[in-house]
């Protein structure tokens, strides 16, 4: 599926990009373009001068060279001048505004409630070429006070050129063609450019999958790095051929544009060669004549990077800004402080961006307050999808969710989520100390007396910890000085713990927290936290806690199972009750169970066969 929609116009991109720019620096602003900007003149003068100078040496006159010779002195010094300080000036302006334009790119993209446009590859694609670009965004004032000195300098060279004979300025005329050829240029190449999008995603994708670890050990026991190689060339080929055609295109046409205009410089100067006063204003044509043609390349270079880089980048970076707008949640309604009724799913069904068929379809559900619900089904039956329809993650296509008898949907989403904790099969893996690796999970008791402990002790990952070289201050990740690496099944209790930070939560999901945990291990993890759930009637909150897992032998222990089979919730109960009505639930768990014992076949018996070992 491909974006129909536009990218928001040039103008009113440069508009929220200056706004920007001004509201973060405006003392940088103001001297940038002041110091680039008045710097153009004596530059552009710089013509005039020689011809003066060139005009006084035949005269013999000392203090008329001594004059003409400390002017173009003057014009040098002071262009170096000004150039060094615009230099300096925009330099710190860049650097700072790197940082702003990346600061308010990470914010918009907090400010969207779900995650469904991660999933979409037209907005995929989109947000990659911005984060590409968006180092040089910061760029974009540097440049358009170049280009405004640029044209600065071009209207004293017509001027100086006018001075000389009128009809010079029809030299302006020549100059028009190489412009246009140049927008018409940026404008092909960034065609080329969008249309190879993906194929660089794919690029960058592989040659991570050749150079960094997380894949290393798969590669190489299977010899994949030619075939990664081969992939990675193909894919920049593909990338580049479009590209490099339009180039060539572009190329031509602006040698021919450029050829006119040197056709016609030539004749100017000896036009005025013939006149009175040749030298002079030979010399001052000449000079004129190849700052404008200097000038003029300079332009013809920054409308081309203008448009392809900055301005592309301006106009994607307010198309995100348009995005988070729309995409801000405009329900403001608070969640309830205790749970009482429950959650209840009416009718619900969604669908991914792009795919043709329900997910989940019809789901209707009763959550109790309080409960422990265990969601069970075979792969792609839709748990981890109903799992983050309940964080609302995404929003439903149709149905609705409700809290307490309230629309989830007029419920602000950031307020829900301060009350919504879990961990998921697809969890971070923060390189933080420990003690921030698991305290982000609830920033606002990270400091908090006890909060990290008790967090690890429910995760049952006090043991990994106290074995770490430095506890709770350990920083994590091989990668960092003095780092410590972690297998995958101690991050997995790293993520689990991190989910039990919030203390009192409306709703705990634990989509698949702990798969890499063996059988056992999981079993008393999830047995202590549903005894001690019940105990503490979850903190008085009425919190309600969704667990997805394969594991038979642990989902048994949940006040409701609701099993999942083609988008379709097909049955749902207690274990007992699943395990005498004999159907979809049943025969799983039995042939769960018969792997176990190592026995063969489906299991039929009504009261459902015991696990012999978790």
């Amino acid at each position: 599926m491909r974006t129909t929609e536009p990218l928001p116009s040039s103008v009113r991109s440069l508009t929220l990009s200056l706004r920007l720019g001004w509201r973060a620096q405006p003392a940088l602003m103001a001297a940038g373009f002041a110091v680039t900007v008045l710097g153009a003149a004596p530059d552009a003068l710089l013509a005039l001068a020689l011809s003066r100078l060139v005009a006084a040496a035949p005269s013999g006159d000392p203090r008329r060279i001594a004059v003409a010779a400390g002017a173009l002195a003057a014009l040098v010094t002071t262009s170096w001048l000004f150039g060094i300080g615009a230099g300096r000036i925009n330099t710190r302006l860049t650097d700072r505004a790197a940082v702003d334009i990346e600061s308010y790119m990470v914010r918009l993209h907090a400010t969207v409630p779900t995650i469904e446009h991660h999933e979409r590859a037209d907005h995929v694609d989109r947000l990659s070429l911005l984060r590409d670009h968006a180092p040089a965004l910061s760029e974009l004032y540097q440049m358009l006070f170049s280009g405004l000195g640029v044209v600065v300098r071009l209207l004293i060279t017509v001027g100086l050129l006018a001075s000389i004979r009128p009809e010079l300025v029809l030299l302006v005329l020549f100059a028009i063609p190489p412009v246009l050829v140049s927008d018409w240029r940026g404008k092909a190449e960034k065609r080329a450019e969008e249309a190879g999008t993906q194929a660089e995603r794919r690029a960058r994708s592989l040659f991570l999958l050749g150079t960094t670890l997380p894949a290393a050990k798969e590669v190489r026991v299977a010899r994949l790095q030619q075939r990664l190689v081969d992939l990675a060339t193909e894919s920049w080929s593909v990338r580049y051929r479009p590209m490099a055609r339009a180039r060539s295109r572009s190329a031509i046409w602006l040698s021919g544009a450029y050829a006119v205009l040197g056709v016609a410089l030539i004749g100017s100067v000896a036009l005025v060669a013939t006149g009175p006063d040749a030298a002079p204003a030979a010399v001052l044509t000449l000079a004129a004549g190849s700052r404008l043609s200097q000038y003029l390349g300079q332009t013809v270079r920054d409308v081309h990077l203008f448009r392809v880089i900055w301005l592309d980048g301006a106009r994607r970076l307010t198309w995100l800004d348009d995005f988070a707008r729309s995409a801000t949640a405009t329900a403001h309604g608070a969640p309830p402080d205790v749970l009482r009724a429950g959650i209840r799913v009416e009718n619900l069904t969604f669908r991914y961006p792009g795919a043709d068929r329900d997910v989940l379809e019809n789901v209707t559900l009763d959550l109790p307050a309080g409960a422990v619900v265990a969601v069970v089904g075979e792969n792609g039956a839709g748990k981890s999808t109903f799992v983050k329809l309940l964080c609302r993650h995404y929003e439903p296509a149709a149905g609705r969710i409700t809290v307490d008898g309230t629309d989830l949907a007029t419920i602000s989403p950031a307020a829900w989520q301060e009350r919504v904790s879990g961990a998921f099969q697809d969890f971070v893996k923060f390189e933080y100390p420990v003690r921030e690796a698991v305290g982000v999970g609830d920033l606002a008791r990270i400091d908090g007396p006890g909060a990290v402990p008790a967090a690890l002790d429910r995760a049952g990952a006090t043991d990994l910890v106290a074995g770490l070289p430095q506890g709770l201050d350990t920083q994590l990740g091989a990668a960092w000085e003095g780092g410590v690496d972690l297998s995958h099944g101690q991050w997995q209790k790293i993520a689990l713990a991190r989910g039990f930070m919030r203390d009192r939560p409306l709703l705990l999901v634990l989509d698949e927290p702990s798969s890499a945990l063996d059988a056992q291990a999981e079993w008393e993890l999830f047995e202590r936290y549903a005894s001690a759930a019940r105990r503490s009637d979850t903190g008085g909150t009425g919190q309600i806690t969704v667990l997805v897992s394969h594991r038979f032998s642990t989902v048994q222990m949940a006040d409701l199972i609701v099993v999942l089979d083609g988008s379709h919730v097909v049955e749902h109960g207690s274990h007992q009750e699943l395990i005498q009505h004999d159907g979809l639930y049943a025969e799983l768990y039995g042939i769960q169970a018969n792997a176990y014992r190592g026995t063969p076949g489906r299991a039929h018996r009504a009261d459902g066969p015991s696990v012999e070992g978790p």
